[in-house]
């Protein structure tokens, strides 16, 4: 399953407005993201552009916008056929550089020495939950809410409540349209009354990014 923005935004701690920049074929600059599962009728992310984007929102915090293009630039030279989700980079402090960790574990400073070694850093787990620099909140990947979880193995990474394949906005969706959580768990009796919750909790959270950049706008 694909990602639709509002979804990848609550996910990737990017706002609407970021990701419809990074899209933008930008004169003299080109795409910097392009979602894997194209933008026409709509945008679409995979779940591999989610792991990405994290990495992005991070390192957008310590670096300038055009830095993180020369960080992707540098990347995408030295792996043209590899997803961005499949590298690991972190801003070193102050924002001076980022250091990209090689397949083979080697620490590699991609802007201002690119291909030479560097000293070894701490490296942040993408998965875990952030928080970014204007304070939005950015759930864990694996589990974004309680009772929800996302696996690349289980329908592309879509979230769904776990221990099954019931997408999380189906059950969001009932309780909703007013069907409480019993009568839900009637339906799907491998859902339970706190994964209810946890549905209904991301769906607040994408909620809140979609009116956030409403009011941005």
């Amino acid at each position: 399953m694909s990602y639709p923005t509002p979804l990848a935004a609550t996910l990737s701690g990017a706002t609407l407005r970021q990701l419809n920049y990074w899209r933008k074929n930008t004169p003299g600059k080109g795409v910097l993201f392009a979602p894997e599962h194209g933008t026409r009728p709509r945008a679409l992310y995979s779940y591999r552009d989610i792991v990405a984007l994290r990495m992005f929102v991070r390192l957008r915090g310590d670096l300038s916008l055009q830095k993180v293009r020369r960080v992707v630039a540098s990347l995408e030279q030295i792996y043209p056929a590899t997803h961005l989700s499949a590298h690991k980079v972190k801003a070193l402090p102050g924002g001076a550089s980022a250091v990209w960790v090689t397949p083979e574990g080697e620490y590699v400073d991609v802007l201002k020495h690119p291909g030479q070694g560097t000293l070894k850093v701490v490296m942040e787990d993408l998965f875990s939950a952030f928080t970014t620099a204007d304070g939005r909140r950015v759930p864990n990947l694996g589990e974004p809410a309680t009772g929800v979880t996302i696996d690349p193995e289980v329908r592309g990474g879509y979230p769904v409540i776990e221990g099954t394949r019931i997408p999380f906005h189906v059950v969001a969706g009932l309780r909703a349209d007013g069907m409480p959580a019993e009568e839900i768990a009637e339906l799907y009796p491998s859902v339970s009354a706190s994964d209810v919750e946890g549905a209904v909790e991301l769906a607040h959270l994408i909620d809140q990014t979609t009116k956030r950049s409403s009011t941005a706008a």
